[in-house]
């Protein structure tokens, strides 16, 4: 099976979550159930790629305390958004939502409204790196979970923008490739119901709906 195949399955499999989730009833607490079990699968589906990678001898370079790939441009679609606001207003203080809500905005003055290349090559650490360490990793966005290096080294070079022409982090395709359709599916679905998503550095997309004061009940209106 080649590789549109298999993204074509991904896809659908996105797409048929979101609608076991939703089809009945489109509320708040049905939104974030989807979300969680769209990152569930992920998950499971990782575990299992990654305990492969090991039995063939190509483990995963990544562990808790590299930090180097939390130092780029992350993308996040609106539920995902959403979902990461949800978390944090349930799950930490008032003190540590203003840090991190300042430090997105600290963030976004680099990355607002710059071309694509530039803002890829902008090297901050994201608003909910804490003592090399994410934050909110139950809650991330799937462009975090499906990032999987093989090699420290290739990663190291692209964090200090020292990679040669063509020269990028030796990342896992397959995670990559299910997640990103995995979640196109999810949006698909969204927008056949009339949700619009955007999709925005993460810093940009979090100050956005924080100023705004938005959460899954607004959106829904």
């Amino acid at each position: 099976m080649d590789q549109k195949e298999i993204g074509k399955i991904f896809y659908r499999d996105g797409f048929r979550l979101a609608m076991q989730h939703l089809e009945e009833e489109l509320s708040p607490e049905r939104l974030k159930a989807a979300v969680k079990a769209l990152y569930e699968a992920m998950d499971g589906l990782l575990e299992a790629f990654l305990s492969r990678a090991r039995e063939d001898g190509k483990p995963a370079a990544c562990k808790k305390g590299c930090d180097y790939c939390c130092h780029q441009s992350v993308f996040a679609v609106s539920h995902e958004v959403l979902y990461l606001e949800d978390f944090i207003r349930r799950n930490k203080s008032t003190g540590e939502g203003e840090r991190y809500l300042e430090k997105a905005r600290s963030k976004s003055l680099l990355t607002l409204n710059k071309p694509m290349e530039d803002m890829l090559k902008q090297r901050q650490a994201c608003p909910f790196l804490e003592e090399g360490a994410c934050s909110v990793y139950e809650a991330r966005p799937m462009a975090c979970r499906i990032y999987l290096s093989s090699s420290l080294k290739s990663c190291e070079r692209e964090h200090l923008n020292k990679s040669k022409a063509g020269q990028k982090p030796e990342l896992y395709e397959f995670p990559l490739q299910a997640g990103r359709m995995l979640n196109e599916g999810f949006v698909a679905y969204l927008r056949q119901r009339k949700m619009e998503s955007t999709e925005l550095p993460l810093e940009q997309s979090y100050a956005s709906i924080q100023t705004l004061g938005q959460d899954f009940a607004s959106w829904l209106g």
